[in-house]
């Protein structure tokens, strides 16, 4: 970053050898010079890039070193940033061995540049260097550093062995390119490298590979495919933002794992356990600890994602902009919601939000328009501020029984005009049923006489406790405490015999017990029932499923219907046309 100083100051500093003098001109050509180190970097004429227009024009050389300050020699080493920017009437640079590095947008928008050579004494390449140079009409590069692809580029193009990384924007809006070859030599891929290569359909990236920046692919709408190498450990943000097509993501085993088990699933993650990227739906690693910010961002393929007990962070925006997710379950090792987490998550009908959740960040649901119910199972409200902008304030929100009136006070929540407790449904059952799915299961209980709560307690096949849920006479849902979110259906009132609830959040294929215990006010034990079942996934199927039907009942896609006079009902009461 360039700094102008006031003549005071480079005196004292001279004094001492250690600050930089700016904006001087030499033969044409503005330097900062370094009196501590001698050297200099090529910069642009005063404060800011654009205080002064084509400041450079027609063919610049500049040279190894420069005479300044009572003639001392300075070598030049570097091209700042910005420093030929948007100069449109630069038709030629010559850069001499002595520089080592160009900075971000060096050239950028310098439209009527068409000969550039960099010296391979240059090894760093900043972002969006040549980016926007529309007169260059041949590929720029030099021993280490692949800088700039002209956007006119078409069909296929292998870079040339022995480059060692891909700078920021070097193939930005090369709409024509339709495949690329990555070399074994490339080590780094920049940001915004492929942005917008709308041709592009797959891509594989070597092993050589360890670091892919911020918005590598970004809106590559007709990627397809990416193949990962094992050598990548870290992966920016946004990698495969607006990318619509993308349903395959291949990690190469090593230092990253991947999830591809069905259709359009397509996950990186890190040996550090960190989501880092994604697309499409997606089924998250219970090995996954952490979801980086704008992992999913403007994936508007993904439709559904589950996210793990094992998660406790999940970062700002990862999910903003997924304008096709239904429905949202933050699991229970979450305490925070980052600011704009599912910011104009415009399909988003449905959210719940586990009681271990202590706070959520600005503009963490704003502008999720569909919305039409939101449930909030802490019994404290979580603290927020304009964390629901644009969001319907007359849904209803779901909140622990007992706890009404703390959310029509807290701030941001006393918005919501419709705050109802908790409830299971009210089903028609004279046995207990237990259907579970990938990751949830519902249960079913009916009523015993006299009882004035219901325990649910489930535990996992070493007895450890997963959940406890209890709910009063009229099932309404008064404490939780448990490691996987409950979820609540809107209560049916068709029927009065018994009570239904779905808890989720749970591991796919892994093997529950469970008991509901009806106790009287006085706290003694009326009734237990007790069994176990096992989540579907991965070829589990439905097992230790048991019920006795009053009437007759189904399973179909993993979900129990009753068939009734003729007619078919889920088992929360509701007709099926």
């Amino acid at each position: 970053m360039k700094t102008k100083l006031f003549t005071l100051l480079l005196a004292v500093a001279a004094s001492v050898g250690t600050i930089l003098a700016s904006d001087i001109q030499v033969d044409g050509i503005w330097y900062d010079f370094d009196n501590r180190t001698k050297t200099a970097s090529v910069t642009y004429r005063g404060s800011k890039y654009s205080s002064y227009s084509n400041e450079y024009s027609g063919d610049v050389v500049i040279p190894s070193s420069v005479i300044y300050n009572n003639a001392e020699t300075y070598n030049v080493i570097s091209i700042d940033d910005y420093a030929f920017r948007e100069c449109t009437g630069l038709t030629s640079v010559t850069i001499p061995n002595s520089v080592t590095s160009i900075g971000s947008g060096a050239f950028r928008d310098c439209t009527g540049l068409t000969s550039v050579t960099i010296p391979n004494s240059v090894t760093s390449i900043g972002n969006g260097a040549f980016r926007d140079c529309r007169g260059l009409t041949s590929p720029v590069y030099n021993a280490h550093v692949f800088a700039y692809m002209p956007t006119s580029c078409s069909g296929a193009y292998t870079i040339p062995e022995g480059i060692e990384s891909i700078a920021g924007s070097a193939f930005y809006y090369c709409s024509g390119l339709t495949s690329i070859t990555i070399p074994n030599s490339i080590t780094s891929i920049e940001w915004g490298a492929f942005a917008y290569c709308t041709g592009l359909t797959s891509i594989t990236i070597p092993n050589s590979v360890t670091h892919i920046g911020f918005e590598v692919f970004r809106g590559c709408s007709s990627l397809t495919s990416v193949t990962v190498g094992n050598g990548v450990t870290y992966i920016a943000g946004r990698t495969f933002a607006a990318c619509g097509s993308l349903n395959s993501i291949i990690v190469e085993s090593g230092n990253t794992i991947y999830d591809s088990r069905n259709n359009c699933n397509a996950i990186i993650e890190t040996t550090s356990n960190t989501l880092v990227a994604g697309c499409a739906n997606s089924t998250i690693p219970n090995s996954v600890t952490s979801i980086e910010k704008n992992a999913f961002y403007e994936c508007t393929s993904l439709t559904s994602v589950t996210i793990p007990n094992s998660v406790t962070s999940i970062g700002q925006s990862a999910f903003a902009y997924c304008s096709n997710l239904t429905s949202i379950t933050i699991p229970n090792g979450v305490t925070d919601i980052e600011d704009r987490t599912f910011e104009c998550c415009s399909g988003l009908t449905s959210v719940i939000i586990s009681n271990k959740v202590t706070s959520i960040g600005s503009r963490a649901f704003a502008e999720c328009t569909g919305l039409t119910s939101l449930t909030c199972e802490a019994m404290t409200p979580p603290t927020c501020d304009y964390a629901f902008d644009y969001v319907s304030k007359s849904i209803p929100l779901y909140v622990p029984s007992g706890s009404e009136d703390a959310y029509r006070k807290a701030r941001a929540w006393r918005d919501f005009t419709n705050i109802q407790p908790i409830k299971a449904d009210n089903v028609d059952i004279t046995t207990t049923e237990v259907v579970p799915d990938e990751t949830s299961v519902n249960i079913a209980w009916p009523k015993v006489s006299g009882a004035a709560s219901y325990e649910l307690v489930i535990k996992d096949k070493n007895g450890q406790v997963v959940c406890t849920l209890v709910f009063d006479a009229e099932g309404r849902l008064l404490s939780i405490a448990f490691n996987a979110p409950a979820r609540d259906n809107m209560p049916q009132q068709t029927h009065v015999a018994g009570f239904a609830f779905t808890v989720t959040g749970l591991n796919s294929g892994t093997t529950y017990n469970y008991s509901i215990v009806a106790k009287n006010s006085n706290g003694n034990t009326l009734n237990t029932e007790s069994g176990s079942f096992k989540t579907t996934g991965e070829g589990s199927g439905l097992q230790n499923v048991t019920h006795q039907p009053a009437d007759t009942k189904f399973i179909r896609n993993g979900q129990l219907f009753i068939l009734r006079e003729g007619k078919s009902y889920t088992a929360q009461g509701q007709e099926v046309r």
